[in-house]
């Protein structure tokens, strides 16, 4: 259900939308009332309602105070206004605010305006929602930073090899001849250390600085498959989605929203 705040100075206004409305058969409840703006942006605070209802002139702090300082939290506004107040309380449509009651209140106005303040409220949610997604995306890790430091001289040299030559073809051969010991050693140790495969530490190294040339948008995808050490674009491509789940250019495309 939708959580309600009722933020009203005149007791008999607050308590008759308190209670003159069934917010239940709306999907609806009413979580809490304030008697002023101060109180309203306390309540906003505790209560992290998804709608507030708000009259616009209050004692201590009016609407806009309550809304500039509560700008961080997603919730629909809905500002009850007198015709007088009307004018100036477009001015809140900065804030997000959309949906306006003239005084007296009409009840059949005030539920056609608490149904559009829980579709803004959906609207800002998934966009929240979206949003998190995509900086979930853009701050995505596949190397453990630990791995960086890895309590091993032979590992790290292995480590920094891939550094070094990640953007060049090379087998594991060469990575055994740079440091001086047999194949099947350096496979162990590496997976003892490390708990994956050396092949799945290349490709994720690879993988995630193609991630951060993606984020730069400079480069074509065919560009950065070989800058990033992949002679085949088909190849790269079906490395990336192995570890994200996704193609490179759908990557971007999330990016994008």
């Amino acid at each position: 259900m939708y959580r309600v705040l009722i933020v009203e100075d005149e007791q008999i206004i607050r308590k008759g939308l308190i209670y003159g409305f069934n917010y239940e058969a709306a999907d609806c409840v009413v979580v809490g009332e304030a008697s002023n703006g101060q109180e309203g942006i306390d309540k906003i605070k505790e209560l992290n309602p998804d709608i507030v209802i708000t009259d616009i002139n209050m004692p201590i702090k009016d609407a806009f105070d309550l809304l500039e300082e509560t700008l961080d939290y997603m919730y629909a506004a809905i500002i009850i206004s007198g015709y007088s107040e009307f004018s100036n309380a477009q001015k809140a449509i900065k804030y997000g605010v959309s949906e306006f009651i003239v005084k007296p209140i009409d009840m059949e106005q005030f539920s056609e305006a608490l149904e559009r303040a829980k579709q803004q409220c959906q609207m800002k949610q998934t966009y929240h929602m979206e949003k998190e997604k995509k900086q979930d995306l853009a701050n995505v890790q596949l190397i453990e930073k630990e791995f960086n430091s890895v309590q091993s001289d032979l590992i790290n040299q292995m480590i920094q090899y891939v550094h070094d030559h990640y953007a060049q073809r090379f087998v594991f051969q060469d990575v055994a001849d740079e440091v001086g010991y047999s194949s099947t050693l350096l496979h162990n140790q590496f997976k003892k250390y490390t708990q994956l495969t050396f092949n799945d530490y290349v490709n994720r190294y690879r993988i995630q600085q193609a991630i951060e040339l993606l984020k730069t948008k400079e480069l074509k995808l065919y560009e950065i498959a070989e800058a990033c050490g992949f002679s085949d674009y088909k190849y790269f491509n079906k490395v990336f989605k192995k570890y994200l789940n996704m193609s490179a250019s759908e990557f971007i495309e999330l990016l994008d929203v």
